[in-house]
């Protein structure tokens, strides 16, 4: 009985204890949720929920409707107006000069003044000419299209942000995978020093030697996890996730972005150097952060010249249709138009235009100045990108060499350290040269590959590798 008592209870606990692994496998305790990400389906979640795309979508939308506003002030406006008016006894009296003639005499006169009075009208005002308005329709076009190369450059951005922040963390998840190798390989052998010190085969420094690469081993995986998280943070924040998400990554690179990386290697140095040999013209053309900011100063020089334009004279129209005030709201009584033309010249304003001049002027020249060093900087950038795909290039190909002596030389190393021929420091020597080849490679390819995107984001064409 007792037996069958104590079979049931664990039994229950076996039941227990299977169901709630169960519900921990399915709802991790730390809340986060594995997520299988390729990098086509991150730069699609970019483009369509990044805040920074949306916001660059809307300042599209904003411009276009700023132009139609800028058109929209030639447009004749018409208004309803209707007003109620009510004087007191002793201005009625003194206004209405009609009580002070007799009757016969008052009634030849038609009434002009009331106590209680209502007027009536439709009002037609246009603009025929204003300097500041025409240029205000300019100013909006180049709006518009500052709006358009802005959008495209910040898609552009994006795109650059999330092939780098893939490709980033894709390499420390490679080389986490890799210092988990070392980290094991490295506790074996500082396992298997302990066990020959016990046998008083190794020296109490050798043991120490191997204990220190065991700890620098574990210090390097923390590292690298490190690093893993905050490439996933990164990468999730630019897809709009929850930046606790735990991605996945695709092990497949896009097949364009490899062909791409693989022609270039094939190019020679005068080659890739030749790819940046672009005029003023061709680069601005090219670079829509760079076309964006010329529109910008453009913009900037129509500001200043809309200064010039407040001297101008204006001249607008107006006509009115409206009922004669009686005491009645009902548009009962005569209807007189009046049709309107006003020609203002400004010729005193308390230097406002003026200083308003001034300040536009130096704004225009501080908006050229800035876009001459955005210029400048642009060209710098696509130097440095040149200089670091020829310089990762090189130390790809020396890597492979590196590489390849490395684990020829350990696997010397290791065979004569099993005779007893090579000592314990030289057979760690040996297996942190492989390992410090094998980590070069993978940042190498990884550094180029990040190199030749931002190369192309530099010159507009980044949409190129992904599409």
């Amino acid at each position: 009985m007792s037996f069958f008592f104590n079979l049931s209870r664990f039994s229950k606990q076996t039941i227990l204890l299977f169901v709630f692994t169960q519900l921990l496998l399915q709802n991790p305790v730390n809340g986060q949720e594995k997520y299988f990400l390729t990098m086509e389906e991150a730069l699609n979640r970019a483009l369509l929920d990044n805040s920074v795309v949306k916001s660059s979508k809307y300042s599209l939308e904003k411009a276009g409707w700023d132009s139609k506003n800028a058109w929209a002030q030639f447009i004749p406006s018409v208004s309803f107006n209707s007003r109620y008016m009510w004087i007191d006894e002793q201005s009625y009296a003194e206004r209405d000069f009609r009580r002070y003639l007799p009757p016969d005499l008052a009634n030849q006169f038609p009434q002009t003044v009331f106590q209680n009075s209502y007027f009536t009208s439709f009002d037609v005002t246009a603009t025929l000419f204003n300097a500041s308005i025409v240029n205000g329709i300019f100013i909006s076009r180049e709006n518009e299209t500052a709006a358009e190369y802005n959008n495209k450059s910040v898609r552009q951005k994006t795109i650059l942000d999330v092939i780098s922040a893939y490709l980033n963390l894709r390499k420390s998840l490679e080389l986490s995978a890799l210092e988990k190798q070392f980290l094991e390989l490295s506790e074996l052998n500082y396992q298997k020093a302990e066990r020959l010190f016990e046998a008083e085969r190794y020296s109490k420094n050798e043991v120490l030697r191997w204990k220190i690469e065991y700890q620098r081993k574990k210090s390097d995986v923390v590292n690298s996890e490190s690093y893993s998280r905050t490439g996933k943070s990164a990468l999730n924040k630019l897809i709009n996730f929850d930046l606790f998400t735990d991605l996945e990554l695709d092990t497949e690179i896009p097949p364009k972005l490899i062909s791409e990386s693989e022609r270039i290697t094939r190019l020679s140095d005068e080659e890739i150097l030749n790819i940046i040999t672009l005029n003023d013209k061709e680069l601005i053309s090219s670079n829509s952060a760079l076309a964006a900011s010329q529109s910008g100063k453009d913009i900037s020089q129509m500001l200043y010249n809309d200064s010039y334009y407040r001297y101008l004279p204006n001249l607008s129209a107006s006509y009115s249709y409206a009922w004669r005030e009686n005491n009645t709201i009902a548009l009962d009584d005569y209807s007189p138009q009046t049709l309107m033309l006003n020609l203002s010249i400004p010729i005193f304003t308390g230097f406002k235009n003026i200083t308003n001049l001034q300040s536009n002027y130096f704004e225009y020249k501080k908006t050229e100045e800035n876009f001459n060093e955005q210029l400048l900087g642009t060209r710098f950038l696509l130097s440095e990108a040149v200089n670091k795909i020829l310089n990762y290039k090189t130390l790809i190909e020396l890597s492979k060499t590196s590489e390849e002596f490395s684990e020829s030389n350990y696997d010397v190393v290791s065979t004569r350290r099993e005779k007893g021929l090579v000592s314990n420091i030289e057979f760690i020597d040996a297996s942190l040269n492989l390992q410090s080849a094998k980590l070069n490679r993978v940042n190498l390819q990884y550094d180029f590959l990040t190199s030749i995107v931002e190369l192309y984001y530099l010159l507009g064409k980044v949409e190129e590798l992904v599409n």
